[in-house]
């Protein structure tokens, strides 16, 4: 059986998501050690609080949205503890730091136990370090493998938690997905293998595309002849078999080190061919979600072929009516021999017209039922985003943190700037003809709803848009957490990305909340001018440029600066516009 999903149910279906999520207060404290200077820039959507999000975590301290200043802690060097080696004991999502300088795995488990005396001491205690790069665990047991300012995890309840889990556990830590496109040329198959790719990363899922358009532009070379993709050229099908081997060999390693969702780009128009690829994941124990993108619409397959074939390297130098005539020639041969995915145990998803229709089978799991949900809500219509901070605040002027201060006159000065700007721009796009409305999105947070105050546009006030929850530490300055609680600096500084306020929220925290409202603005097809905080929109920011989780927390969003984003086929355009001191 399958089921016919029309995009007549997506805002619907949004809506039901957005309206059950909560979401948290934040504050906004940032400490730029090294940013990279990227600039980031929405209908109601309120996100909801997960109580579970509360931990401690001190990565990301947003200096309530203000970048010039950093946060330093002078705190003791290991030379005041003579041989001995700074390192930090994380339990949960509470971390502290030590200065061992023991000769056994009893006396590191002496230090522990002085650090957490709250510790079960009737338990067996394992200290083990995670390769970053491979996200694998070694337990410690000669401790002259723990190097200075080494992390040590503790986690004695992790079997036991095991033993618990039930039958219907799905085993998310372990489970491999391969999604395997599927469609002619010129039917948008990349740009949604990379929209999908994009959002995994965005939530922390590791995923990757594999095209093999790409392997034989490498290997072979660009630029080859309609010919080359002719079903009865036996010279191009073994050159195209070889490519397509290839790009799945790369997939399945890199899956077997680390990877969890493998997009496999081509094609893949022929029963036999998808065999092919089905038997080979089978056989390395990964599950096949087929992701089959249908077109019809003469208009969208013609736009694509300009807009985006045209500036593939195939088609480099070559004339413009030539390329097209040959990129046409290039889809019949295709069509030939092409056949659509069927059968009721295949597990697919196929995606009419980008995103009209939806028409899914066997799906299962919460990886490709979170893709099928992410497919209803794209669109094609070209349209700006537009991402910036609020004004400065009176607690930017204090260099506080978070809290829920009103604008300074600077900020204000700014948000006249911002109202002036959005203006201009809608007059001038109402005399080419459109509409020149702008749904402006700001958070619940005083400080932003004041910055849009006089812009004469529909606005809707999203919690899921506040600043990163400070926890205990909202209200404070820099000297006050530096004389108040040293330790957490290191403790940020070890892991910013998922570094977790006391109380507060992480920045792995607000990517999660954020997630309803991003199905929200990719289902909207007006411009939208979203006004919040540094942390959130870094997170943003990361995701329409498809930044690495990593970046994240120190993209640079400097104060009353507008970033324009324009989506693309492959990517965003990015302008900045400075519009106040």
């Amino acid at each position: 059986m399958h089921k016919s999903i029309s995009s007549n149910n997506i805002f619907t279906t949004q809506i039901t998501v957005d309206n059950n999520h909560n979401d948290h207060d934040e504050s906004n404290y940032s400490i730029p050690k090294s940013s990279p200077s990227s600039s980031p820039p929405g209908s109601n959507i309120i996100s909801s609080p997960s109580s579970n999000r509360y931990s401690n975590n001190f990565n990301n301290i947003n200096n309530n949205d203000s970048n010039n200043n950093n946060f330093n802690v002078n705190s003791p060097t290991p030379s005041s503890i003579p041989n001995s080696k700074e390192i930090f004991f994380r339990v949960k999502d509470r971390v502290k730091k030590a200065y061992f300088k023991g000769t056994t795995v009893e006396d590191l488990k002496f230090l522990f136990l002085q650090k957490f005396p709250e510790f079960p001491k009737d338990v067996d205690i394992q200290f083990l370090i995670i390769d970053k790069g491979t996200n694998k665990e070694q337990q410690v047991i000669d401790v002259n493998d723990i190097k200075e300012h080494q992390e040590l995890l503790i986690r004695h309840e992790y079997n036991e938690d095991t033993k618990k889990r039930s039958q219907g556990y799905t085993g998310l830590d372990k489970e491999k997905i391969v999604l395997v496109m599927v469609g002619l040329p010129a039917r948008g198959k990349t740009y949604v293998a990379r929209k999908i790719c994009r959002m995994l990363n965005w939530m922390l899922v590791p995923a990757k595309v594999f095209n093999v358009g790409e392997y034989r532009r490498l290997r072979i070379g660009a630029g080859q002849p309609h010919d080359f993709f002719d079903p009865h050229n036996p010279e191009g099908i073994k050159a195209r078999l070889h490519m397509a081997v290839a790009a799945l060999d790369d997939m399945i390693s890199w899956l077997h080190n680390g990877g969890r969702v493998g997009i496999y780009d081509a094609t893949n128009s022929t029963n036999e061919r998808r065999q092919l690829v089905e038997k080979r994941c089978t056989r390395e124990k990964m599950t096949v979600v087929y992701v089959e993108s249908i077109c019809n619409d003469a208009s969208v397959i013609e736009h694509n072929i300009k807009e985006t074939k045209l500036l593939s390297p195939d088609y480099q130098g070559v004339d413009p009516s030539k390329a097209v005539q040959d990129f046409r020639d290039r889809i019949n041969h295709y069509l030939k021999v092409y056949e659509t995915v069927e059968g009721e145990k295949t597990r697919y998803i196929k995606l009419f017209d980008v995103g009209k229709k939806i028409e899914v089978n066997n799906i299962t799991g919460y990886i490709p039922s979170r893709v099928v949900f992410f497919l209803m809500n794209l669109h094609l219509h070209p349209r700006p985003i537009w991402l910036t901070r609020h004004g400065e605040s009176e607690f930017n002027a204090q260099n506080r943190i978070g809290g829920d201060s009103d604008l300074t006159e600077r900020g204000d000065n700014y948000a006249h700037q911002l109202a002036v700007w959005i203006s201009e721009w809608c007059s001038k796009v109402r005399a080419d003809g459109y509409d020149g409305e702008v749904v402006v999105w700001t958070s619940s947070l005083k400080r932003a709803i004041r910055t849009a105050q006089y812009i004469s546009q529909p606005k809707v006030v999203m919690r899921a848009l506040d600043e990163i929850d400070a926890g205990v530490c909202d209200g404070m300055t820099y000297e006050e957490i530096q004389e108040k609680m040293p330790d957490e600096r290191a403790a940020r500084d070890s892991d910013k990305l998922q570094y977790r306020y006391p109380r507060g929220e992480s920045y792995e925290d607000v990517i999660q909340r954020l997630e309803p409202l991003l199905l929200e603005l990719e289902r909207t097809k007006s411009p939208v001018l979203i006004v919040s905080h540094q942390a959130t929109l870094r997170c943003l920011y990361s995701y329409l440029k498809g930044r690495v989780k990593e970046e994240c927390p120190f993209i640079n969003i400097p104060l009353h600066t507008l970033i324009q984003l324009s989506p693309k086929a492959y990517g965003c355009e990015e302008t900045t516009f400075k519009l106040a001191n």
